[in-house]
C-alpha cells in the first residue's frame, strides 16, 4: 500500500494513493468444472512504466503499480468491495496506547520472500528507513514523517507516532521492502528495468508472482512464484502490454493478442459489451478526472489570477463534456462538485457547485479586469489579452492516444475560444508528459486522474496543502493546508469529514484546479478467464491475480 495517489495516464492513472490490494476471494468454479493449472494472461496496458520502483517519482504510475500489485504482499489490502483486509499480516493491526500513540501487529509466520528468507519486523523499519533517507526522491512521506520509532522484534512491528495519526492503519499495511537486498543500495536505481534483487540478480518477490522479463515497448512478463508463502497462483504467468493508442487495445482485444483491458472510459465499450467472448464488469470508483491549473512561476502568470481561474471554470461546459464523453457507457454521469469527496461516498457535499457554466460571466469577469481584444458577446472572436500578464493562450497537456482525452480536449477548446481563452493542445506520450512533464511545474493546463481509495481524503494535503508532495499545481493557502494538517491528527471520522468539507470549500473559492466527473471504471476480459474482480480503488485489477485461472 501506498498513502499517496495514484497518476493515471492514457488508461489514466496519477494518485495521493495507497496502493492496497486485498486477501484472495474464494476461486470460482466454473460449471463442472474445477480450477486449471497453467496458461498466461495477457494484458493491456494503456501506457508502459518508466520503471518499476513505484515508491519514487518516476514510478508514481498506475501502470507500474499493476505490475507491482502481484510482486509484493501487502500488511493489508483493500479488496472488490473496498474494504482494507489483511494479507502478511496475521490479523488487524490495533493501537496499544494514545500516549503516545502506538500501534502494533504482527506479520504471518510463513509469510516469506522468494529467496526463503521470512518477511519480519526488520523489512517493515527498513521501509520507513528509506522513506525518510533525504537522498532518495520518495513520491510521499506523508505518515511516515510522523513516525518517530518503529521497533522490530521478529515479526512483530510496534509503531510510535509524534501524535494521534488518522492514517495509522494505512501506514501500517504498507506493502514491506526486502531490506536484505536493498540495504546499501542505491534506491533511486533500484527496479529501474526490472524487480530483480540489486544485491544477487535474483529476481525477488513476497507475492504470488515473480519478475520474468521487460523488452520495453513490447511487454513486461511475470511467472508464477514457486515458493510463495501461501497457495500458489493457477496462472503460470502473466505478460503486460503496452498499447497506447484506443483503437489499438480494442483491436488487439477483438484480435486475441491481449485477454484482459483496464481500459479508461472509452466509446468502443459500448460496442464490445455485444461481444459474446467478452465479460465487461463497470462500476464507480475513486477516481476523479480534472484539470490542475498552474499557479507556480513555470506556468503562464495570468493563472496566478483569480478571475482568469473562474473564467476558465465559467467558460467549461462540464456537463456538456460528460454527456459528451459518457452518455453510451456511462448514462448521466455527475458532474463532480468536490476534490476530495465521490458522489457516492455518504461524506460528499456539493462545494463546488457554485460554479456553473456562464459564458457571459466569463466574459464580464475578463472585461471588469481591463481585458481587452476577445469577444464582448460569446462565440464573437478574439482572444483577451489581460493587463500585467499577457494574452489568455494556455499549454494544455493530457496523455496522447486517450480517445476520450482528445474529445475533451476539442470540447473545452471550443467553449473557451467563445469566452476568448485560448488553449494549444500539448498532449505527449504517458510516460513522458507524467514522469517528466507534470513533476516539472512547467505547463499550464494538465487533464489527468487521480486515483486513490476509500482513505485517500486522509492524505489530501499531499495535493492541496502548500509544498504537498503530489502538488504539482504549486497551489498554497495557508488556511487550507492548516485544516487538511488537522485532518491527518483527527481520529473521529464524523470530525475529521467536517475538516475536509470546510477545506473542499475553501479549494472551491480558491479554483486551483476543476473537477469534472468521478470515472467510472471497466474491466474487459475473455469470458473463459475465471476469478477476475473489478477494484475500485487503486489496488489495480490484479489484486487478486493468484485466483485467475484460464478455463
Amino acid at each position: 500500500m501506498r498513502n499517496r495517489i495514484w497518476l493515471v495516464a492514457g488508461a489514466l492513472s496519477v494518485c495521493v494513493g495507497l496502493m492496497a490490494a486485498a486477501a484472495p476471494a474464494a476461486p470460482q468454479k466454473a460449471q463442472g468444472q474445477q480450477a486449471r493449472v497453467g496458461g498466461t494472461v495477457v494484458i493491456g496496458q494503456d501506457q508502459e512504466p518508466r520503471v518499476l520502483n513505484t515508491w519514487i517519482t518516476e514510478g508514481n504510475q498506475f501502470a507500474a503499480t499493476e505490475v507491482v500489485v502481484p510482486l509484493l504482499d501487502a500488511g493489508m489490502r483493500f479488496n472488490n468491495r473496498a474494504v482494507l483486509v489483511p494479507q502478511l499480516m496475521d490479523g488487524q493491526p490495533r493501537i496499544i496506547s494514545n500516549k503516545p500513540f502506538r500501534v502494533r501487529f504482527k506479520y504471518k509466520r510463513a509469510a516469506r520472500w522468494s529467496d526463503g528468507r521470512p518477511v519480519t519486523a526488520a523489512d517493515y523499519r527498513f521501509t520507513w528507513q528509506t522513506h525518510m533517507n533525504p537522498k532518495w526522491t520518495i513520491t510521499s512521506r506523508a505518515g511516515w514523517e510522523d513516525i518517530t520509532r518503529v521497533q522490530a522484534q521478529g515479526k512483530t512491528v510496534t509503531i510510535t507516532f509524534r501524535r494521534p495519526y488518522a492514517g495509522w492503519k494505512i501506514i501500517a499495511a504498507a506493502a514491506p521492502m526486502p531490506s536484505f537486498h536493498l540495504v546499501g543500495q542505491n534506491f533511486d536505481q533500484a527496479f529501474r528495468n526490472d524487480f530483480r534483487s540489486p544485491r544477487t540478480g535474483q529476481p525477488i518477490s513476497s507475492g504470488p508472482f515473480l519478475f520474468n522479463n521487460w523488452v520495453r515497448g513490447q511487454q513486461i512478463r511475470l511467472v508464477r512464484n514457486p515458493r510463495y508463502w501461501g497457495r500458489n497462483a493457477y496462472l503460470a504467468a502473466l505478460v503486460y502490454r503496452p498499447l497506447p493508442d484506443t483503437n489499438t487495445q480494442f483491436q488487439a482485444l477483438r484480435a486475441g493478442e491481449i485477454q484482459l483491458l483496464r481500459p479508461q472510459p472509452q466509446l468502443q465499450i459500448a460496442d464490445i459489451r455485444q461481444d459474446a467472448r467478452f465479460r465487461v464488469q463497470s462500476g464507480p470508483e475513486y477516481a476523479w478526472e480534472h484539470i490542475d491549473i498552474q499557479q507556480g512561476e513555470k506556468g503562464h502568470p495570468a493563472l496566478r489570477q483569480r478571475y482568469v481561474r473562474q473564467a476558465l471554470i465559467a467558460g467549461i461546459n462540464r456537463p456538456q463534456i460528460a454527456q459528451a464523453l459518457y452518455r453510451t457507457i456511462a448514462p448521466n454521469l455527475p458532474v463532480l462538485h468536490s476534490v476530495i469527496f465521490k458522489p457516492f461516498e455518504p461524506q460528499y457535499r456539493p462545494n463546488w457547485q457554485v460554479h456553473q457554466f456562464n459564458q457571459r460571466r466569463a466574459i464580464s469577469l475578463l472585461r471588469g479586469a481591463g481585458c481587452t481584444g476577445g469577444p464582448a458577446t460569446p462565440g464573437a472572436g478574439g482572444v483577451y489579452t489581460c493587463p500585467n500578464v499577457g494574452r489568455l493562450s494556455f499549454r494544455f497537456h493530457s496523455t496522447a492516444g486517450n480517445q476520450l482525452r482528445e474529445l475533451a480536449f476539442e470540447i473545452m477548446q471550443t467553449q473557451l475560444r467563445s469566452v476568448g481563452i485560448e488553449i494549444r493542445s500539448n498532449f505527449g506520450p504517458a510516460s513522458h508528459v507524467f514522469g517528466t512533464v507534470l513533476p516539472s511545474g512547467d505547463w499550464d493546463l494538465f487533464l489527468f486522474t487521480w486515483v486513490g481509495s476509500p482513505t485517500s481524503p486522509i492524505f489530501q494535503k499531499n495535493l492541496h496543502a502548500c509544498g504537498g508532495d503530489q502538488n504539482y499545481m504549486n497551489y498554497c493557502n495557508q488556511a487550507v493546508t492548516r485544516l487538511l494538517n488537522q485532518v491527518e491528527n483527527t481520529i473521529n471520522d464524523a470530525q475529521r469529514t467536517v475538516l475536509l468539507n470546510r477545506a473542499d470549500a475553501q479549494i472551491s473559492a480558491d479554483i486551483p484546479t476543476i473537477p469534472l466527473f468521478a470515472r467510472p471504471g471497466f474491466v474487459i476480459h475473455r469470458t473463459n478467464i475465471r476469478n477476475i474482480l473489478r477494484n475500485p480503488t487503486q489496488a489495480s485489477t490484479q489484486w487478486n491475480a493468484v485466483n485467475w485461472w484460464v478455463g
